[in-house]
């Protein structure tokens, strides 16, 4: 609470910085990115009111200009980044853990998309979903649960210039898993900065090998 104390005392007692926080929204970087839209409705979506992931900024712009028809997604977790994935990729499958969420959601779901209900059990069939479906992918999303557990399977699952993305890779408790890809060969890319609707710095890694499918 302090914190919070001193950030206000520092803001309400400088006109300067008063004027520039209540311009925001109408210029500027956040306006531009959609970030009051996304704040007022509690969802990720653009400037557009169109749905984008809830990573940061800096991942979104970097992935969307190198997503493409010939690419092949599977993502842990779905929601509004299933259609935007859907959008610029081939054909994505997603695996939801919450089946109220995937009820609500799975009837509105991109022609090109493909949606799976599993129930959440650590280290089970969640997290091996993509290897259950006998495919590989080019682009694994880990951004659901059992992140870790997550992260080592799709080493199994990824194409061979494919790639895994990791969200909220800068937390402590993925840590496990950020070891075990860099162990297999993997290196990481780290977006940082902020995410629609939220204003703590966070991150979204890219693991990528050599000649992989984005181009790194």
């Amino acid at each position: 609470m302090s914190n919070k104390l001193n950030l206000l005392f520092k803001v309400f007692t400088s006109p300067k910085r008063l004027r520039t926080l209540l311009s925001f929204n109408d210029k500027g970087y956040l306006d531009e990115v959609g970030w009051f839209n996304a704040f007022d409705t509690q969802s990720p979506v653009d400037q557009d009111n169109n749905p984008i992931p809830w990573v940061t900024y800096s991942f979104i712009d970097f992935i969307k200009g190198r997503l493409n028809r010939q690419h092949t997604v599977f993502e842990f977790g779905s929601g509004n980044s299933t259609y935007f994935y859907a959008k610029y990729a081939g054909i994505v499958v997603s695996v939801e853990h919450d089946k109220e969420w995937f009820d609500k959601i799975v009837n509105t779901k991109p022609e090109n998309a493909e949606m799976i209900f599993c129930e959440l059990v650590r280290d089970g069939d969640y997290c091996r979903m993509p290897l259950k479906l006998e495919e590989t992918f080019d682009i694994i999303i880990v951004d659901g649960r059992d992140r870790v557990n997550c992260c080592k399977q799709a080493v199994k699952a990824v194409s061979e210039n494919g790639v895994i993305v990791l969200d909220d890779s800068e937390r402590e408790f993925y840590k496990e898993g950020i070891t075990y890809l860099t162990n297999k060969g993997f290196k990481e890319l780290a977006f940082t900065g902020i995410s629609p609707g939220l204003f703590y710095r966070k991150a979204t890694s890219v693991f990528y090998r050599p000649e992989n499918c984005l181009n790194i």
